[in-house]
């Protein structure tokens, strides 16, 4: 098994191509991409990045890049197409990475790494944002890399299925579900929250319950003269379990009002007021932090 060279892989383009035009070694093929005994394919028109927690999966959706940009969140997977198409002879196998650059960003590839002999398609780079940045992607981005071998027999079995010309709908159903480092960050994240703010609002409940406590032992004390009950044998458990039934008050207090407040807002009017009360008040936020406009000196 031998790699090709630059020389060779300019060479076996051009052959190739006067066998059949239709089916040159690389589509659009241009030789200043040719260097370092590799070939630079550039990014396609179209690109698919799983969905975050807060995204409903059926907005997610294929994205045309053709005239436009997208960016790849950090922990999130992505699905890339090359513009080019690759024809690769029955006695060759291809290896294909990305450059280092776009490594260095976060942009790592995690799908296969190399290709079959005999196919014949575009190829599709299965990646994952790594770094703490979004990632601009861009059609005609020259990011990915791909070598030559020669097979020293002529595969008896090649590649014969027909390859991609667009990301495929099944890739993008099974991703839908997929379960990022990041998501499973901000899902933890979110219970944390939801437990202390939980935890608080307990404690401030059960605080606001002390002085009506004090108003019904009072009132009980005044109505009922059980001075006597505390001079008696009795008087130690009797003070235990009226606190502890003052704690199962309070609990079973807390969860009916709880349960009340949940029933309230799952009302789709209270949903749709909460959603506008949000919506408002990110609207004036923006406006607030939004940055004056300088005035021209004309």
């Amino acid at each position: 098994m031998s790699f090709w060279s630059t020389q060779t892989i300019i060479s076996r383009n051009k052959e190739l191509s006067k066998l059949d035009s239709s089916r040159p070694l690389i589509s659009n093929f241009k030789e200043d991409r040719v260097k370092e005994a590799s070939y630079t394919l550039t990014v396609g028109n179209e690109a698919f990045i799983t969905a975050s927690p807060k995204t409903k999966l059926d907005k997610v959706k294929k994205l045309d890049i053709s005239k436009g940009i997208c960016y790849i969140p950090p922990g999130q997977f992505a699905y890339l197409i090359t513009h080019e198409e690759i024809n690769i002879p029955t006695n060759c196998l291809a290896f294909i990475s990305m450059k280092f650059s776009t490594k260095a960003s976060g942009l790592v590839n995690v799908s296969g790494f190399h290709v079959d002999p005999g196919y014949s398609g575009k190829l599709i780079f299965a990646v994952y944002n790594a770094g703490v940045k979004r990632i601009p992607i861009r059609m005609g981005m020259g990011i990915f890399l791909i070598w030559f071998s020669s097979l020293d027999y002529i595969d008896s079995k090649p590649k014969d299925e027909e390859g991609f010309d667009k990301i495929p709908t099944n890739i993008l159903e099974n991703s839908q579900d997929a379960e990022t480092l990041k998501n499973l960050s901000d899902k933890i994240a979110e219970l944390e929250f939801k437990s202390n703010q939980s935890s608080f609002k307990s404690t401030l409940l059960l605080t606001l319950l002390i002085p009506l406590d004090i108003f019904l032992f009072k009132s009980f004390y005044e109505k009922y003269d059980i001075s006597n009950i505390y001079n008696t044998d009795l008087g130690y458990w009797v003070a235990i379990a009226v606190i502890l039934v003052v704690l199962l008050f309070h609990i079973e207090f807390y969860l009916i009002m709880r349960k009340i407040k949940n029933t309230i807002i799952q009302h789709s009017i209270f949903l749709r007021l909460k959603y506008m009360i949000i919506g408002l008040l990110t609207r004036f936020e923006a406006f607030c932090i939004k940055k004056p406009k300088k005035k021209d000196d004309n």
